[in-house]
Protein backbone atom coordinates (compact mmCIF):
# COMPACT_ATOMS: atom_id res chain seq x y z
CA UNK A 1 0.00 0.00 0.00
CA UNK A 2 1.51 3.26 -0.94
CA UNK A 3 -0.05 6.58 0.43
CA UNK A 4 -0.66 8.84 -2.86
CA UNK A 5 -1.53 12.41 -0.95
CA UNK A 6 -3.54 12.77 2.76
CA UNK A 7 -5.30 15.88 3.80
CA UNK A 8 -6.02 16.76 7.64
CA UNK A 9 -8.92 13.80 7.32
CA UNK A 10 -8.07 11.53 4.68
CA UNK A 11 -5.52 9.22 3.48
CA UNK A 12 -5.80 8.92 -0.68
CA UNK A 13 -3.66 5.66 -1.24
CA UNK A 14 -3.54 2.61 -3.79
CA UNK A 15 -5.81 -0.18 -3.83
CA UNK A 16 -5.23 -3.56 -2.09
CA UNK A 17 -6.67 -6.61 -1.71
CA UNK A 18 -8.81 -5.80 1.70
CA UNK A 19 -10.57 -3.40 -0.07
CA UNK A 20 -12.03 -5.84 -2.49
CA UNK A 21 -15.71 -5.65 -0.16
CA UNK A 22 -16.03 -2.31 1.11
CA UNK A 23 -15.54 -1.32 -2.88
CA UNK A 24 -17.91 -3.65 -3.81
CA UNK A 25 -20.18 -1.87 -1.10
CA UNK A 26 -19.28 1.58 -2.80
CA UNK A 27 -20.51 0.50 -6.00
CA UNK A 28 -23.91 -1.40 -5.13
CA UNK A 29 -22.21 -4.87 -5.24
CA UNK A 30 -22.02 -7.55 -1.78
CA UNK A 31 -21.02 -10.84 -0.46
CA UNK A 32 -17.96 -10.82 -2.57
CA UNK A 33 -15.37 -12.92 -1.65
CA UNK A 34 -12.18 -11.32 0.73
CA UNK A 35 -9.47 -12.01 -1.74
CA UNK A 36 -8.44 -11.41 -5.42
CA UNK A 37 -9.15 -14.25 -7.38
CA UNK A 38 -6.07 -16.29 -8.34
CA UNK A 39 -6.57 -16.18 -12.50
CA UNK A 40 -8.90 -13.43 -13.90
CA UNK A 41 -11.47 -10.71 -12.03
CA UNK A 42 -14.60 -12.82 -11.07
CA UNK A 43 -16.57 -10.09 -9.72
CA UNK A 44 -17.33 -6.13 -11.27
CA UNK A 45 -15.83 -5.09 -8.77
CA UNK A 46 -12.34 -7.30 -8.77
CA UNK A 47 -12.17 -6.07 -12.45
CA UNK A 48 -12.09 -2.53 -12.13
CA UNK A 49 -9.98 -2.67 -9.04
CA UNK A 50 -7.45 -4.72 -11.72
CA UNK A 51 -8.23 -1.91 -14.32
CA UNK A 52 -7.21 0.53 -11.56
CA UNK A 53 -4.06 -0.97 -10.94
CA UNK A 54 -3.39 -1.36 -14.82
CA UNK A 55 -3.59 2.54 -15.16
CA UNK A 56 -1.63 3.00 -12.21
CA UNK A 57 1.09 0.53 -13.69
CA UNK A 58 0.74 1.96 -17.33
CA UNK A 59 0.65 5.92 -16.32
CA UNK A 60 1.47 6.75 -12.90
CA UNK A 61 -2.28 7.54 -11.82
CA UNK A 62 -5.42 6.49 -11.43
CA UNK A 63 -8.71 6.05 -9.19
CA UNK A 64 -7.65 5.64 -5.52
CA UNK A 65 -9.22 4.50 -2.49
CA UNK A 66 -9.73 6.85 -0.21
CA UNK A 67 -9.68 6.08 3.45
CA UNK A 68 -11.14 8.01 6.30
CA UNK A 69 -8.32 8.60 9.03
CA UNK A 70 -10.69 8.49 11.84
CA UNK A 71 -11.62 4.99 11.46
CA UNK A 72 -9.48 3.97 8.48
CA UNK A 73 -12.27 3.36 6.77
CA UNK A 74 -12.46 3.15 3.05
CA UNK A 75 -15.20 5.71 2.02
CA UNK A 76 -14.69 6.37 -1.47
CA UNK A 77 -12.47 6.51 -4.44
CA UNK A 78 -11.05 9.47 -5.89
CA UNK A 79 -8.66 9.79 -9.22
CA UNK A 80 -8.09 9.89 -13.07
CA UNK A 81 -8.84 7.85 -15.84
CA UNK A 82 -8.36 8.91 -19.38
CA UNK A 83 -11.11 10.01 -21.83
CA UNK A 84 -10.14 10.40 -25.21
CA UNK A 85 -7.08 13.24 -25.04
CA UNK A 86 -8.20 14.48 -21.91
CA UNK A 87 -8.01 13.42 -18.06
CA UNK A 88 -11.03 13.29 -15.82
CA UNK A 89 -11.19 13.05 -12.20
CA UNK A 90 -13.79 11.50 -10.79
CA UNK A 91 -14.80 10.44 -7.77
CA UNK A 92 -17.75 8.01 -5.69
CA UNK A 93 -18.29 8.30 -1.74
CA UNK A 94 -20.25 6.39 0.79
CA UNK A 95 -23.64 8.47 1.15
CA UNK A 96 -22.94 8.45 4.93
CA UNK A 97 -19.33 10.17 4.16
CA UNK A 98 -21.01 13.07 1.78
CA UNK A 99 -21.84 16.66 2.69
CA UNK A 100 -19.49 16.70 5.37
CA UNK A 101 -16.72 18.23 2.96
CA UNK A 102 -14.94 15.31 2.58
CA UNK A 103 -15.57 14.60 -0.87
CA UNK A 104 -14.11 18.22 -2.03
CA UNK A 105 -11.10 17.86 0.55
CA UNK A 106 -10.01 14.56 -1.50
CA UNK A 107 -10.91 16.24 -5.00
CA UNK A 108 -8.98 19.16 -4.19
CA UNK A 109 -6.02 16.85 -2.87
CA UNK A 110 -6.09 15.19 -5.93
CA UNK A 111 -6.66 17.88 -8.97
CA UNK A 112 -3.56 19.53 -7.26
CA UNK A 113 -1.25 16.23 -7.62
CA UNK A 114 -2.61 16.19 -10.61
CA UNK A 115 -1.25 19.87 -11.82
CA UNK A 116 1.81 19.37 -9.76
CA UNK A 117 3.16 15.84 -9.60
CA UNK A 118 1.70 14.45 -13.24
CA UNK A 119 1.57 17.95 -15.05
CA UNK A 120 -1.25 17.66 -16.31
CA UNK A 121 -2.50 21.12 -18.21
CA UNK A 122 -6.38 20.68 -17.98
CA UNK A 123 -8.20 18.53 -15.62
CA UNK A 124 -12.17 17.53 -16.80
CA UNK A 125 -15.39 16.27 -15.15
CA UNK A 126 -18.81 15.18 -16.26
CA UNK A 127 -22.14 15.27 -14.51
CA UNK A 128 -25.45 14.91 -14.95
CA UNK A 129 -26.88 18.88 -14.78
CA UNK A 130 -28.92 18.02 -12.09
CA UNK A 131 -26.78 16.75 -9.75
CA UNK A 132 -26.43 19.67 -7.51
CA UNK A 133 -23.97 17.58 -4.88
CA UNK A 134 -21.63 17.13 -7.73
CA UNK A 135 -21.84 20.27 -9.75
CA UNK A 136 -21.43 22.35 -6.42
CA UNK A 137 -17.73 20.17 -5.61
CA UNK A 138 -16.79 20.86 -9.61
CA UNK A 139 -17.86 24.79 -9.48
CA UNK A 140 -16.03 25.03 -6.14
CA UNK A 141 -13.17 22.96 -7.47
CA UNK A 142 -12.90 26.15 -9.77
CA UNK A 143 -13.99 24.43 -13.03
CA UNK A 144 -15.97 25.80 -15.34
CA UNK A 145 -18.77 24.53 -17.93
CA UNK A 146 -17.52 23.55 -21.01
CA UNK A 147 -20.69 22.24 -22.58
CA UNK A 148 -23.12 19.37 -22.32
CA UNK A 149 -22.63 15.83 -24.14
CA UNK A 150 -24.88 13.10 -24.78
CA UNK A 151 -23.51 10.13 -23.24
CA UNK A 152 -26.26 7.14 -23.96
CA UNK A 153 -29.44 8.10 -22.85
CA UNK A 154 -28.17 11.10 -20.79
CA UNK A 155 -26.81 14.48 -21.23
CA UNK A 156 -24.00 15.15 -19.38
CA UNK A 157 -22.21 18.70 -17.80
CA UNK A 158 -18.76 18.87 -18.91
CA UNK A 159 -16.51 20.76 -16.80
CA UNK A 160 -12.45 21.60 -16.94
CA UNK A 161 -10.06 23.50 -15.05
CA UNK A 162 -6.53 24.07 -16.49
CA UNK A 163 -3.20 24.35 -14.45
CA UNK A 164 -2.56 27.46 -13.52
CA UNK A 165 0.77 27.20 -15.28
CA UNK A 166 -0.53 26.70 -18.78
CA UNK A 167 -3.19 29.52 -17.64
CA UNK A 168 -0.67 32.30 -17.73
Amino acid sequence: MLIVTETPRLLVRTWQESDLQPYGELIGHSNLPQRFSDESPASKPETELWRYQLELDRKGWSRWAVVHKETYRLIGYCGFSSYGKSVELSWRFLPDFRGRGLVLEAAQAVARLGFERFGFQEIISYTAPDNEFAVDVIQTLGMHLDGFEGWSNMTVARYSLESAVSAS
